[in-house]
């Protein structure tokens, strides 16, 4: 085998009693229940350090159909933990154009505000829009 064909991880390990079983670089196989919201791998890379098993949801996404370029999503939200390590606490993932931002209930006030404040001032837009094409057409 050569040394730079890449390497694919084993999926995490569904056990009969409902646990999963990860195998870890630095702890070997951890066995651990996951959260009913828990849908995806449980490690960013493979193998994962301990410290690394993260419980994720399904994102959720804001989506909008435009006529000029039909349905794309704006920002995805998801649950996410990250049981070993040293925040244990279950946090809120935001997307953004810089990443994902992990907040807990203070953060996730704080982003949900700001997109509404964004929507308010996007109505606002479209009003100067329509006032705009309006005089397009004069």
């Amino acid at each position: 085998m050569s040394k730079d064909r890449p390497i694919v991880a084993p999926q995490p390990r569904r056990n009969a009693d409902g646990t999963t079983t990860v195998t870890t670089l630095d702890a070997g196989d951890v066995r651990l229940v996951c959260p009913s919201w828990c849908v995806f791998q449980h490690g960013y890379r493979h193998p994962p350090a301990k410290a690394e098993i993260t419980h994720r949801s399904e994102p959720e996404w804001a989506l909008a159909d435009t006529p000029e370029h039909g349905p794309t999503s704006l920002v995805g939200v998801s649950l996410v933990q990250w049981p070993f390590s040293d925040r244990p606490q279950v946090c809120l993932s935001v997307e953004t154009d810089d990443g994902h931002l992990e907040v807990g209930p203070t953060g996730a006030h704080r982003i949900a505000a700001a997109l509404r404040k964004q929507a308010d001032h996007i109505d606002t837009m479209v009003d100067q829009l329509i006032s705009l094409r309006a005089g397009e057409d004069q």
